[in-house]
């Protein structure tokens, strides 16, 4: 009965946990994408579960410069400051975003 409990209190403890924002890259070759998300980890189990099982909905151009690299790095370039405002955020993870975008010579996805 205990496991039943943990699992409850994980699950609770996993909905209650306060986001976490910031700019993360993927890099695939030379190819970079770039990308603004709540949860970077969530983030980059996803990716790697929708390569794993052929990309469907992926930006274009992922999944064959997974399948000619094979590796793909992904990297948290910066987090968002947490106490910033919804409003906020959305202007700050814009500019930043875009800012990443430019340096990399990365796509959006």
């Amino acid at each position: 009965m205990g496991g039943k409990l943990d699992r409850r209190a994980a699950k609770a403890a996993w909905r209650e946990r306060k986001a976490d924002w910031a700019v993360t890259s993927m890099r695939i070759g030379d190819s970079v994408w770039v990308k603004l998300t709540p949860d970077p980890v969530a983030l980059e189990n996803r990716l790697r579960f929708m390569l794993k099982q052929g990309g469907a909905g992926l930006a274009p151009g992922m999944v064959a410069a997974c399948k000619a690299h094979g590796e793909v790095n992904f990297e948290v370039l910066e987090r968002l400051d947490a106490d910033l405002s919804d409003l906020a955020r959305e202007r700050v993870g814009e500019a930043r975003l875009a800012h990443w975008q430019a340096a990399l010579g990365a796509r959006r996805w």
